[in-house]
């Protein structure tokens, strides 16, 4: 077996987070999870022993310290950080009735905790000799859909911060990726065709590419989108608008 490792996973109770959690815990690794619902938190710790599960929304800074608050009392590094945690709602900005409450929410939570959990927890990602951070991201964030527009902004910024964080860290142990998946089977993209991967394949892919070392793990259609987005950027954006 390898060596037991410390793991933080962001959204780890649901959908893609609840399947990267079970692969980690199976290998036996501590695993710290964050989810804003206690019963989908308490069914993890049912099922693993190793997942340290912590009620916490990301959107509420007080949220945010409490995760964080649970980190920093273990004792050694951080080896393996992942963003998973996302939100999606449409907005319809030229019917004047977008709520700000929820734009707001949208960003914090898709944007700005990914890079202040960072900001927190580089320190114990640098105590370890293979610290890694990693970014689920969206194929969105290069070709855009017309309902999502701020999910769509989130995904971007959080794209490029990523890029930018593996530039600064270059000198240092810690390694950064970015995962940009193909639709996956959860309750974000339900109801949206029969081509969506199953979380599960999605997290064994993910857990896979993380292992190799992997700067960029493309899953499913995106390396179709992307090498259409550069050939054909028009035909890109005309197929993904309406997605």
């Amino acid at each position: 077996m390898q060596d037991r490792r410390t793991i933080v996973i962001t959204g780890g109770a649901i959908g893609l987070g609840r399947e990267l959690t079970r692969i980690y815990c199976e290998q036996r690794h501590r695993v710290f999870i964050c989810g804003r619902t206690e019963v989908a938190l308490e069914e993890v710790r049912a099922m693993h022993p190793e997942a340290v599960p912590v009620c916490a929304d990301l959107g509420d800074p007080d949220g945010r310290s409490r995760f964080l608050d649970a980190i920093h009392e273990q004792e050694g590094s951080v080896d393996l950080l992942i963003h998973n945690a996302a939100l999606q709602f449409s907005h319809n900005f030229a019917d004047g009735c977008t709520p700000v409450e929820r734009i707001e929410t949208e960003v914090l939570v898709n944007l700005l905790a990914p890079i202040e959990l960072t900001t927190e927890l580089l320190p114990l990602l640098g105590q370890s000799s293979e610290g890694r951070v990693v970014f689920i991201s969206s194929a969105l964030a290069r070709v855009p859909k017309k309902s999502a527009p701020v999910y769509c902004a989130t995904k971007a910024g959080l794209s490029n911060f990523a890029r930018a964080l593996r530039y600064q860290l270059e000198e240092t142990s810690t390694r950064v990726t970015e995962v940009v998946p193909d639709l996956i089977v959860t309750r974000m993209a339900a109801g949206r065709g029969d081509k969506a991967l199953s979380a599960f394949e999605a997290a064994q892919k993910i857990v896979s590419g993380i292992a190799k070392g992997e700067n960029e793990i493309r899953l499913g259609r995106v390396p179709m989108l992307y090498a259409l987005h550069r050939i054909l950027p028009d035909l890109a954006y005309r197929i993904l608008k309406a997605a």
